[in-house]
C-alpha cells in the first residue's frame, strides 16, 4: 500500500508566477518548473538565511527531505540562468500555511469542496470534467452535496466556476499547474493526486484522514495547463 504523501508547508504563494531570461535567445522555449516547496527552500534558507533544521522544521518535512528539496532547487536554477530558461514557479505537494492556520482554526469542521465529477465518480482530469460535484462539510460531517454541469473548456474556466460557488477546497485527480497555480491565488486549496472512486468514498477517506494521493500532475490539454512553444526566442506574456 502507497504511504500517503505528507505535505510540505508553505507561507504563502509566491508574488510572482516566474523568470523570463533577456538579452538573448533561448536555447529551448520549453521552461524549467520551481514547485513551491523548492521556491520555500530556497526563501528559508537562502534569503530568511535559516539553519536546514530551522527550515525543515517550518516546512513540516525531515532534514533529509528538506535537502533533497534544496538541492534540487538549486539545479533547476542553475539550469535556467546557464541554458537560458524560463522558470515557472508551480504546484506540488504542498499547504499554505495560512490554510493550515485556518484549519486549525475551524478543526476541518467547515469546508465547501468542488470535486470535478462523471456521474458521480471523480473524473481524472481537472478541466475537463464534465460536472463539478460541490460537498459541504459542517461540523465535520457532510450536510450537502450538489452537483453542476461543467463549464466550458478553455483557460480558467474551471477555476473560475469554483470560486465562484465560493468552494474553500478542490480534491482532483490530475491538475494542471496553471490551474493549480489560479486557484490558490484565489485561496483556494488543492488536494492533487485523489484515487478515482465515488465521491461518497472519497469524503469518507478524507474526512477520515486516509485518503492517500498519488501524482497530481496533469498535461493534459483543457486541465488548466499552458504551454509556449516558440520558436526562436522566449517571449511570454504571463
Amino acid at each position: 500500500m502507497a504511504r500517503p504523501k505528507q505535505c510540505r508547508l508553505v507561507e504563502m504563494a509566491p508574488q510572482i508566477a516566474g523568470y523570463t531570461p533577456y538579452g538573448r535567445r533561448c536555447v529551448s522555449s520549453q521552461p524549467i518548473s520551481l514547485r513551491y516547496d523548492e521556491y520555500e527552500a530556497i526563501r528559508l534558507l537562502d534569503y530568511e538565511g535559516m539553519q536546514q533544521a530551522q527550515a525543515a522544521e517550518v516546512m513540516n518535512v525531515s532534514r533529509p527531505t528538506l535537502t533533497r528539496i534544496y538541492d534540487n532547487a538549486r539545479k533547476s536554477i542553475a539550469k535556467a540562468l546557464v541554458e537560458g530558461l524560463p522558470i515557472e514557479i508551480t504546484g506540488g505537494n504542498t499547504e499554505f500555511e495560512q490554510h493550515i492556520k485556518q484549519k486549525i482554526d475551524f478543526k476541518i469542521m467547515n469546508q465547501k469542496i468542488a470535486i470535478p465529477t462523471a456521474q458521480g465518480v471523480l473524473f481524472p482530469h481537472f478541466g475537463k470534467a464534465p460536472q463539478v460535484t460541490v460537498v459541504t462539510v459542517t461540523d465535520g460531517k457532510v450536510s450537502d452535496t450538489q452537483v453542476f454541469d461543467g463549464p466550458a473548456h478553455e483557460h480558467g474556466a474551471m477555476p473560475r466556476m469554483i470560486a465562484k460557488l465560493e468552494c474553500t477546497d478542490v480534491i482532483c485527480g490530475g491538475a494542471g499547474d496553471a490551474a493549480i497555480q489560479m486557484l490558490n491565488q484565489m485561496g483556494i486549496q488543492v488536494h492533487a493526486g485523489a484515487p478515482q472512486l465515488a465521491v461518497e468514498d472519497i469524503m469518507l477517506k478524507y474526512l477520515n484522514g486516509t485518503i492517500e494521493y498519488g501524482d497530481g500532475r496533469c498535461n493534459h490539454e483543457g486541465c488548466g495547463g499552458h504551454h509556449h512553444h516558440h520558436e526562436g526566442g522566449c517571449h511570454h506574456d504571463n
